[in-house]
């Protein structure tokens, strides 16, 4: 992922969601996955969208298995906002985007 999605890891993501002052919306996603490639540029137009409003970042499950295990992210893609730290709101699969701009706008 580029420009405006940051990349998280098992290590980052725990400190990197707790620390932000923004809205924080991570994608979980696998690169076996085609909805998650179909969906990779929806997200990253959304993220250039409404920068400076939330943070966007993503995560690889296939490379990162604890936070989504820890998370319980079943549905590839998986997109969790989180605020303080604390998941808030959560829409996973194949969306248009429209439906993950209005679940993302609905948390900011």
């Amino acid at each position: 992922m580029e420009g405006f999605v940051k990349e998280l890891s098992d290590a980052s993501i725990d400190e990197f969601v707790g620390a932000a002052e923004q809205p924080v919306v991570v994608k979980f996603w696998d690169p076996w996955c085609s909805v998650c490639t179909e969906m990779a540029p929806v997200f990253e137009g959304i993220a250039k969208k409404h920068h400076g409003k939330a943070i966007f970042a993503g995560l690889n499950m296939r490379e990162n298995p604890r936070a989504a295990k820890d998370l319980e992210v079943y549905i590839t893609p998986s997109f969790i906002l989180f605020r303080g730290g604390k998941e808030i709101g959560r829409a996973g699969g194949l969306l248009s985007q429209e439906e993950l701009e209005e679940e993302i706008r609905r948390h900011l």
